[in-house]
């Protein structure tokens, strides 16, 4: 028998039993470091928490159970043949990998939605949020079903792990490959959504390329989820469950975590730019040579400084060089800017507050060259 430890009869477990754990583990751990660099970032950084910062929260939570609920599986025979395991130890088995369906469901999808939210503040166009609304509905909808179903796949519950109890379950393969499907088909939406707005986006090339790599990053998620559905394939066609539940073990930990991770990495910047400037100066655009006239308080500001994405009134997590921009896209394909300061900020080096008024937008017409211009007339108050 392929046990490493028996204690009392109550602990089987196995050295496939430790591969799977251990993969839980690892990543789960993981996805918790990158959930406290974000969460410092936004409360020591940024000092500010928003809703898509609970929402990845809550996602680590739900992986964090899903993890607990794994070593009850390792611990209880998971990765040994069933023959081998006692009735009861093969139960309780049964009754942890029961309740990891719903919160590993729980747990993608919250990563999704807190990646869909951040989409909702980088990319402040209309149709970019009726985007988002119309993606999150959807998983809220089909994140209902997932969970309910998980809990109740079988009435009463107890006949899931134990079929010589009368009453009804709905088809476990089924049920299976159409969830993962659905995952599958949201990760490559989540994907899709940003390419047309970062390719629309007049920027310097290498920041263009650094954004799409950011936002790419996501794509190993889909194919952990791909891999997944395979391992389910497996497990559905099995005459040994218990044995062969390692691999959707392990891809089902591996994809809720990297789903956490990648919601992470874009709200980074803040912190990386804090503790390396220099790391991130290459991907910034060379500051053109400003061309107004400081005689009459008025100055001509290209876009193409230290800028990547921002949103209305919030901060540079995402990639911009100024905390408070609008950037929208207009039908032409070409980018109009508008930069805001907010009362409380001050003139480098005097300390004064100071409101800035838009007085103009870039050039009437779309030059080619790439560079839009802002007008910008300040009005100084001191105390």
């Amino acid at each position: 028998m392929d046990l490493l430890k028996r204690d009392g009869g109550d602990i089987y477990l196995s050295p496939r039993g430790v591969q799977g754990l251990t993969c839980s583990v690892v990543f789960t751990a993981l996805a918790t470091i990158f959930v406290g660099l974000r969460l410092y970032t936004r409360v020591k950084i940024m000092r500010r928490m928003e809703s898509n910062d609970w929402m990845v929260v809550i996602a680590l939570v739900n992986a964090y159970i899903f993890m607990g609920l794994d070593m009850v599986e390792a611990t209880s025979g998971m990765g040994m043949h069933l023959k081998d395991i006692p009735p009861a130890i093969l139960e309780r088995q049964m009754k942890a990998f029961w309740l990891t369906i719903p919160f590993y469901n729980a747990a993608v999808l919250c990563a999704k939605a807190s990646i869909l939210m951040q989409y909702f503040r980088v990319f402040p166009t209309q149709r970019m949020r009726l985007v988002c609304w119309i993606m999150i509905t959807i998983l809220a909808i089909y994140g209902t079903w997932a969970v309910i179903s998980a809990f109740l796949n079988c009435i009463p519950v107890a006949k899931f792990w134990d079929d010589s109890i009368p009453g009804f379950c709905l088809s476990k393969p089924g049920l299976w490959f159409s969830n993962a499907s659905m995952h599958i088909t949201t990760d490559l939406v989540i994907l899709i959504i940003p390419i047309p707005a970062l390719i629309a986006i007049e920027i310097p090339r290498k920041q263009k390329v650094a954004l799409m790599i950011l936002f790419a990053l996501g794509g190993f998620v889909c194919v952990t989820s791909i891999v997944r559905l395979v391992s389910l394939k497996t497990i559905s066609d099995s005459t040994d469950p218990t044995w062969d539940n390692v691999g959707a073990a392990s891809w089902s930990a591996i994809e809720c975590n990297t789903g956490i991770i990648c919601a992470c990495l874009p709200t980074l910047k803040p912190l990386i730019s804090k503790l390396a400037p220099g790391l991130l100066s290459t991907l910034n655009g060379s500051r053109r040579q400003k061309s107004g006239h400081s005689s009459n308080s008025r100055r001509t500001t290209t876009w193409n400084d230290e800028s990547t994405l921002g949103a209305p009134g919030e901060d540079h997590e995402y990639g911009a060089g100024d905390p408070e921009r609008i950037l929208e896209l207009v039908p032409s394909g070409a980018a109009k800017y508008v930069r805001r300061w907010s009362k409380e900020d001050n003139i480098k080096g005097l300390g004064v507050p100071h409101i800035t008024e838009i007085t103009g937008l870039r050039d009437s017409e779309y030059t080619g060259h790439h560079q839009h211009t802002v007008s910008e007339t300040s009005v100084y108050s001191r105390n």
